[in-house]
């Protein structure tokens, strides 16, 4: 009888522990490495046990790659043809059948005993709803934690986001019963991780632990936020987030990122010798609040205008 009391008690235990990681990806052959070395670091998560979510989006995707991931019965893989990630994100959610979740993405990495670290920080407050974790900015020059002060961020976490982007892309683990697929309704396809953790901080509790969990690189191949697609999108993904329920201080900071995102716009545009659309977004940088700081850009624009 205590046998099985024992196994019926480490059953239950393990359940509790059950991990989901949703971890996006275009499965590009040219990541194929880093992709497989941030597999290796969930896969080799101890204390938990770890169903990662590899959500394919893109037809760019390698085959090849693809059918490797297909083949293993580790995974739980799903193909969108979009290359989207706020869907693959809430695809990977709405796929989660365990009372935690998670995210990674695929050219980053998780610490050893990052996951078990988080779900015992829940374990042991209930009240909260999530936990966010310190982690590694890693470059050339080397490993620098995201956050330098964990107790200021947690007085108040939705202005001092107006400071600096405490959540790093997988540093966060979530309670599946209180947080849904909700939290990535209406995402833009840039800003995501500002987008959840102003979600996180204005409809969720969240635990902060001084705890580097995870590695986010910062100068990886082919990252969308080197992209020109990134420079074009910011404007419309700052006008997502001021769609949000947010107090009034918070909204005028997110809106006067907005004249900063269309100037930029405007001045790739001037960099292409697209004069059209550089004009028409420097308009928008000026009509929007503490535009006129790009008043002076007028003049390059005038001055590009003649030479044509």
């Amino acid at each position: 009888m205590n046998s099985l009391l024992a196994a019926g008690w480490e059953l239950a235990m393990s359940d509790a522990r059950n991990v989901s990681v949703i971890m996006p990806t275009r499965a590009l052959r040219q990541r194929r490495v880093l992709l497989r070395r941030a597999l290796d670091s969930v896969l080799a998560q101890e204390a938990v046990s770890v169903v990662p979510l590899v959500i394919i989006n893109g037809s760019d995707r390698d085959a090849e790659l693809t059918r490797e991931l297909q083949a293993d019965r580790r995974l739980r893989v799903v193909t969108l043809e979009d290359a989207d990630l706020p869907n693959a994100l809430r695809t990977g959610r709405e796929m989660v059948d365990t009372n935690w979740f998670a995210e990674l993405d695929d050219d980053d990495v998780l610490l050893p005993g990052a996951l078990a670290v988080r779900v015992q920080a829940l374990e042991q407050r209930p009240e909260f709803d999530a936990v966010v974790t310190n982690g590694f900015m890693r470059d050339s020059a080397g490993d620098t934690p995201n956050i330098s002060d964990v107790f200021f961020v947690e007085r108040d976490p939705l202005r001092a986001l107006l400071c600096h982007n405490w959540m790093l892309p997988g540093a966060w683990l979530c309670r599946t019963h209180t947080v849904g697929p909700q939290v990535f309704e209406g995402m833009p396809r840039f800003l995501e991780n500002t987008y959840l953790a102003l979600r996180l901080a204005t409809s969720c509790r969240i635990k902060f632990l001084d705890c580097p969990t995870v590695i986010w690189h910062t100068d990886t191949p082919l990252s969308e936020s080197k992209s020109r697609a990134y420079v074009v999108g910011q404007a419309a993904a700052l006008r997502r987030i001021l769609k949000l329920d947010l107090p009034l201080d918070v909204q005028a900071h997110f809106r006067s990122r907005v004249s900063d995102a269309c100037n930029a716009i405007a001045r790739l545009y001037l960099q292409e010798g697209n004069l059209k659309k550089a004009w028409g977004w420097h308009l928008q940088s000026l009509r929007e609040p503490g535009g006129w700081r790009y008043f002076p850009h007028t003049l390059r624009l005038v001055y590009a205008l003649l030479r044509f």
